[in-house]
Parts: C-alpha cells; sequence; structure tokens
C-alpha cells in the first residue's frame, strides 16, 4: 500500500468515528428533550389553592324567658267610715219674698239721618242747538284684505304701493259734485303674478260717474307680484275710494 492509501483509511476511519459521536449525541439530545417535556407533563406549576376555611356549626344555647314577675297583692279594702250624726233641721219654711215691681223700659228713640241734598240742577240753555252745522268725520281713501292676512313689514309695504297705484290712475274730473261722505267700495284679487282679477262694486256711492272711475283706477292699474312671504295663491282686497 502507498502513503495515500493510507491517508484515505485514516480519514474514513476519522469521519466514521466523528459520525457516531454526532449520533450519540444527537440520541442523548432527544432523549434529554423527552425526559424533560415527560418531567413537565407530570410536575404541576400552579400555585397551590388556599385552603378554604369551614365554618363549625356551634349550637348556641337559646336565653331561658325571663321568669313572671309574682303576683301582685291587692291591699284590704278600706273599712268604711261612721258618719257622724246629721244636725236637726227646722223644717218651718222661710218668709215669702215679694217681688220688686218692675221698671219700665226707657223708650229708645231711633236717630233719622238727615236726608240728602238733591243734585244741582244743571243749566239749561235758552237757545236751541242745530247739530246739522257741526262739521262731519270725513274718511280717507284705504285698501284692506279680506280675510285674516298675516300683516308683516312686506304686506304692508305691498299694500301702500297698491295704493299709491291705484290712486294714480284714479283722475275724476274736477268739476265732478260728489258728497264728501260718499265711498265707494270696490273689491278685486290679486293673483301670483301681479294679474287682478274679480273686480265688483261691492257698495255705492250714489254717484254712477264716480263708481265707474272707482272701478276703471282697478282695472287699468299694473301692480308687482305678491310677496314672497306670502303663501296663498291670490290675495282679495277691498278699495275704498272717498272724495278726500
Amino acid at each position: 500500500m502507498n502513503q495515500n492509501d493510507e491517508n484515505i483509511k485514516y480519514f474514513a476511519s476519522s469521519i466514521d468515528s466523528s459520525l457516531v459521536k454526532i449520533i450519540v449525541c444527537a440520541v442523548v439530545f432527544h432523549l434529554l428533550v423527552v425526559a424533560t417535556c415527560i418531567v413537565f407533563h407530570y410536575v404541576n406549576l400552579k400555585p397551590e389553592p388556599e385552603p378554604i376555611p369551614v365554618f363549625e356549626m356551634v349550637q348556641v344555647s337559646q336565653p331561658k324567658p325571663p321568669a313572671p314577675p309574682p303576683p301582685r297583692t291587692e291591699p284590704p279594702p278600706p273599712k268604711p267610715k261612721t258618719e257622724p250624726p246629721k244636725p236637726k233641721v227646722n223644717k218651718e219654711l222661710p218668709p215669702e219674698i215679694k217681688p220688686e215691681p218692675k221698671e219700665k223700659p226707657e223708650e229708645v228713640h231711633e236717630e233719622v239721618p238727615p236726608e240728602p241734598d238733591p243734585p244741582p240742577e244743571e243749566p239749561v240753555d235758552d237757545f236751541p242747538v242745530d247739530d246739522m252745522d257741526l262739521p262731519t268725520a270725513v274718511e280717507a281713501p284705504s285698501l284692506d284684505p279680506v280675510g285674516s292676512v298675516y300683516m308683516d313689514p312686506l304686506m304692508q309695504v305691498y299694500l301702500e304701493q297698491l295704493k299709491k297705484i291705484i290712486m294714480s290712475n284714479f283722475k275724476p274730473p274736477k268739476d265732478l259734485k260728489v258728497d264728501r261722505s260718499a265711498k265707494t267700495t270696490v273689491q278685486f284679487s290679486v293673483d301670483r303674478f301681479g294679474g287682478i282679477t274679480g273686480v265688483i262694486l261691492k257698495r255705492s256711492s250714489g254717484n254712477k260717474a264716480w263708481d265707474h272711475l272707482s272701478v276703471r283706477a282697478i282695472q287699468i292699474s299694473k301692480v308687482p307680484e305678491l310677496p314672497p312671504n306670502y303663501r296663498a295663491p291670490s290675495l282679495v282686497l277691498n278699495f275704498n275710494f272717498t272724495p278726500n
């Protein structure tokens, strides 16, 4: 055998011995791991629970009821006292007492209150008063809604604007004679877009020319749309035309 073969055998034997050592170490290590697992499996690491104290049933002796009080002995009844002898009473009647004469009651005079003084008489004028000569109250032209309408600031401004527009179209001639107490009422409706419909004469002043001019002033008027806060589709109004 040459030197190379010897070397090969030496390395082979050393490898075999090292493999045997590795296998033995692995087997020992695995056995130790298995033994450790078995020990941990059977060993209880949890702390033992504290013992629960057991209460013993002790029979308590019940207190004895108090002894009944001794019966009271009633004192003997007192002996009846002997009454002293009663003195003798004279049975003769007393003398009669004559009643005194009653005095007459004094007469009471009721005071009569004095009569009140009569009220002073109002002075009477010696001349008649002619009420027809007094000035009569004159009504101004007005524009009023029919029914219940909430009069907020926008509605008030709108009605004032309508009144100015209608009065600008109401132009009666100067030579038209009308009584100062005359009044013409015209009813009409204003729709959402400012259209005027349903113009009717509700009250006549007695002057046909005055009534005709009142109705015409409303028919030719061009009014703005209703206020945005007014929700109804139309607004019914009464316009009162008066000479002032």
